[in-house]
């Protein structure tokens, strides 16, 4: 069956399989993670890290995707994808040396940059490659390898991180790792033929037809 699965939706797929899925837990496990390093304040900090963190995210997607739009290959596409999960996964590998609010916020507004390049850069690529009339089934496959992944870092994750403090370092630190190595599906989309001239091609057959 996966023979016949368009690849760049597969690896789209695995990408985010290891972005998204690790991510899920840590979010929800952030609050009781920086208690021990930011004090009774920690709620409140997190609240503004996330403020940070969206706001960053409403700052940058529009002018990415703009940017990207002006372009007809579908390499810069991928590039900045690439940047952007790298972005996504350094922080983590940082929150074990928080000690201090400002230095949480930094670590948001950098994941907040790496989303910005990863989400609209993402969806274009998966859209520009749905197989047509298969549309539906396609989302639905991403959305069942996306649950199933969540639920197997969130148990795999919250089982190391409560082993105590240093497993709880180490389950950071493995997150950010693997959201890292999540770039490596996407440098893959480079060997795959791909409707990356989908545009060009459109452009084509609007003209022949006004001729």
């Amino acid at each position: 069956m996966f023979k016949k699965f368009n690849k760049v939706v597969l690896l789209l797929t695995a990408s985010d399989t290891f972005t998204w899925g690790p991510f899920i837990i840590v979010a929800n496990l952030s609050s009781i993670y920086l208690a021990n390093r930011l004090g009774t304040n920690t709620v409140s900090f997190v609240g503004i890290g996330t403020s940070i963190y969206f706001i960053t995210r409403a700052l940058f997607q529009m002018p990415i995707g703009h940017i990207t739009d002006k372009i007809d290959s579908d390499k810069d596409e991928i590039f900045l994808l690439v940047l952007g999960i790298i972005l996504m996964g350094v922080p983590f590998l940082f929150y074990p040396l928080i000690t201090k609010p400002f230095q949480y916020y930094i670590l948001q507004f950098i994941f907040g940059l790496g989303v910005s390049f990863n989400l609209p850069n993402w969806r274009k690529l998966f859209a520009l490659n749905l197989d047509k009339g298969k549309e539906g089934f396609l989302y639905g496959f991403y959305e069942t390898v996306l649950s199933i992944s969540t639920a197997v870092f969130s148990a795999l994750v919250g089982y190391i991180a409560n082993l105590g403090d240093s497993y709880f370092d180490m389950s950071m630190r493995g997150v950010g790792i693997v959201m890292i190595l999540a770039a490596v599906w996407v440098v893959l989309i480079t060997r795959v033929n791909r409707k990356s001239n989908k545009y060009e091609t459109s452009t084509i057959a609007v003209d022949k037809v006004a001729k």
